[in-house]
This record gives C-alpha cells, structure tokens and sequence, in this order.
C-alpha cells in the first residue's frame, strides 16, 4: 500500500478520490472534538462493517482504512461506478494514552475515543490554610 498524508481541505470542499495499485480511495469527513479527557473522532464511513475496517497505530500515526461490502454481481441490476475504500491518517500528539483506546462503528459512523494520559489531563489542587 502507498504511503498517503493528511491533506488540509477548506470547509465544503469536496474530497478528491486517489488512486493506487490496489484501486481507489476516497478521504472520508472526520470530525475532532477535544475535551478534558482526550479526543473524539468521528468519521463518516458508508457502507463499511466490521469486516472491511482497519485500525492501527505506528509511531503516533493514526491509520483509518474501510472498505464498503460490494453487493453480489448477481444482484447488481444496473452500476455505473464501483465503491471505492476510504483511506486517512492523522499524527496524534503525544500526550495521549494510545493503550486505551475505544472504537465504535454504528450506521457507517466510526467513533474513536482516544483519552489523555493521566499527566495531561487538568487536575485541582486542594490548597490548606494554616
């Protein structure tokens, strides 16, 4: 597989397609929210399940590939264009805790939890008065 880099797009732009030697693939729309306990991705994945999901981590870069069920030739009446897979990867910062990761996939959305270590998270600290 060739190596792919996260490419920053304006808002509402359209997301090219690339293409390797395996076929094509398509930049799926990810959304980042960051709170107190770490960082939620939300990515947009239709038509992949659990079989056609790949995730992994290597040296701090996160690789999110999905590949869509293809419906049987014999039930295929009519198709104009194949379903392409979808393909990004995001360096993640290094104050996160990468061995407690959650992932869920529901409706074509994958949800990655990803929480702070324990160091970056904010903390109170109690003060006494003598």
């Amino acid at each position: 597989m060739g190596t792919k880099e996260l490419s920053v797009r304006k808002a509402g732009e359209a997301a090219p397609a690339e293409t390797d030697k395996a076929g094509s693939w398509m930049t799926p729309a990810v959304d980042i929210f960051e709170s107190d306990e770490g960082l939620t991705l939300v990515a947009d994945l239709p038509g992949v399940g659990k079989d056609g999901l790949s995730l992994g981590i290597d040296s701090g870069v996160l690789t999110v590939e999905g590949r869509p069920k293809r419906a049987e030739k014999s039930d295929v009446l009519w198709s104009e264009f194949g379903a392409a897979g979808y393909y990004r990867r995001f360096q993640l910062p290094d104050n996160l805790d990468l061995e407690k990761i959650e992932a869920n996939l529901r409706n074509g959305v994958l949800t990655l939890q990803v929480p702070k270590a324990a160091a970056a998270r904010p903390r109170k600290i109690e003060v006494t008065v003598h």
